[in-house]
């Protein structure tokens, strides 16, 4: 019996990201993101969205395929999102694999100090789960002397919102409930 995947396309506050939503089952557990061919050799899902040369990157996460395409390249999102669902519609239903056993998901850094595990709490229970629902991710990648530095991944990456999102969003939560933190950064650079 063929397997069924229903996909709906559903947009992101990223003009350059779409989601393609599996409405009939579940991906993975945790989020996965490839942004080159060569790094996704343990998800061939990605690797085959990567071949397409105005794709950026690839993130994977639940029941989600987010597709972000290079800033300003390719074609409108209107002339090609119904051909990039049929790709992943036709990869589930042949069911191939959409990540081998190895494969690295998407993590917060690892550190040992106090104040920045209170602040990957915060993320995990306040932050992430927002991204996520808009196709992106937001993730802990360390803190010194009172600057906090996130790494923004699938449609959070390069968003023209990232700004509003690190200064009206991520950093009033953290910032309020750990005065320790007076500055946060996304991908080392600050936000303004």
């Amino acid at each position: 019996m063929k397997r069924s995947a229903i996909l709906h396309i559903e947009g992101s506050p990223n003009p350059n990201a779409l989601q393609f939503v599996l409405e009939n089952g579940i991906l993975t557990e945790e989020p996965f993101e490839y942004s080159a061919f060569a790094e996704a050799q343990d998800a061939p899902l990605a690797r085959k969205l990567l071949m397409i040369r105005y794709v950026d990157r690839v993130m994977i996460n639940n029941n989600t395929v987010t597709v972000v395409k290079k800033e300003g390249q390719g074609p409108d999102w209107k002339e090609i999102a119904v051909e990039i669902k049929t790709m992943i519609q036709l990869h589930l239903e042949a069911d191939e694999a959409i990540l081998y056993i190895g494969a690295r998901q998407l993590e917060h850094k690892p550190t040992n100090d106090p104040v920045a595990s209170v602040v990957i709490q915060l993320l995990n229970k306040h932050i992430r789960p927002a991204a996520q629902e808009d196709g992106g991710d937001i993730l802990f990648e360390s803190y010194e002397n009172g600057v906090l530095n996130l790494s923004m991944h699938g449609a959070c990456h390069h968003c023209p919102f990232a700004r509003q999102t690190i200064k009206e969003g991520v950093e009033q939560v953290v910032i309020s409930a750990m005065p320790e933190v007076r500055k946060v950064t996304a991908n080392g650079n600050r936000i303004v």
